[in-house]
């Protein structure tokens, strides 16, 4: 890795879309070098004139014994996010192709978080996320008459069941959503429909806006329907998103932690600038 004052080595992945920089600070300072990218998350993530990313994820030594890593994120906005699990199952993804064994743990700021990864024609990585902690509905104006669920998966979610195209409304009503009052650190919002058994789910993620799949997003829907009754614990819920499928168990009790289940990829290697 250079030296020099905003330059350093990535790696791109992705998890259904959900695109990120993968930055390996194993030998560093990780606090040091997460200050030091911050002022260059939106340069790098913009799509046009930099290398294209919903985040960077800063990757350092673990902090807690039994732990292998312990991962950080940037939005592309500049934002720090206590969690993020598309990008918690690339990170996985990429430790466990470095050498690190088929189970383990990586440390984060919303808590250490055990990983499996399958490494085959498709790689699959299942995560205990830990458990969903569920706060009261709220009626906002901003909502449009919806009623929100808020459930945080370490980081804070905002989720309404629809009968309409959840689209349309992630789009129309998430920038509102996001900053609004009621939320002072903002939230992540969800719009959710389902039918058979399984949930299709728009997110307006806090710093990036409409994202192709958010996995901490997916968790805290089906946490909250299963909450409401609308789906089954201890059950495996096919979640849609737009950048593909993901897979959610909530178990029974509410102090276990949800899993999820879902693809990762690791796409090219790069130096910036």
């Amino acid at each position: 890795m250079s030296d020099a004052p905003g330059a350093f080595a990535f790696v791109k992945a992705e998890g259904l879309g959900n695109d990120f920089l993968i930055v390996d600070a194993r030998e560093v300072d990780l606090g040091e070098r997460v200050a030091a990218l911050q002022p260059h998350a939106v340069a790098v993530c913009d799509r046009r004139t930099g290398v294209g990313g919903d985040g960077l994820l800063i990757v350092g030594r673990p902090t807690l014994p039994g732990s292998v890593a312990t991962m950080r994120v940037l939005n592309a906005d500049g934002s720090r996010p206590q969690m993020c699990g598309n990008g918690l199952r690339c990170v996985a993804l990429w430790l466990a192709e470095g050498g690190a064994p088929g189970t383990f743990v990586v440390d984060t700021d919303a808590g250490p978080r055990r990983c499996t990864v399958t490494v085959g024609e498709a790689a699959e990585v299942d995560i205990d996320m830990g458990p969903a902690h569920h706060g009261p509905a709220v009626e906002l104006a901003a909502a449009d008459g919806h009623v929100l669920a808020q459930v945080s998966m370490g980081n804070p979610h905002a989720i309404a069941f629809v009968d309409g195209d959840p689209e349309a409304l992630a789009r129309r009503l998430g920038p509102g959503l996001e900053r609004d009052a009621a939320f002072p650190e903002g939230t992540n919002v969800e719009f959710a429909t389902i039918e058979a058994g399984a949930v299709t789910l728009w997110v307006w993620e806090r710093g990036c806006g409409i994202t192709a799949a958010c996995g901490t997003g997916a968790c805290a829907t089906v946490a909250a329907a299963v909450a409401q009754g609308r789906l089954a614990a201890e059950r495996p819920t096919r979640v849609r998103l737009p950048g593909g499928e993901l897979w959610i168990t909530v178990p029974a009790d509410p102090r276990q932690g949800v899993r999820m289940r879902g693809p990762a990829r690791l796409v090219f290697r790069g130096q910036w600038p």
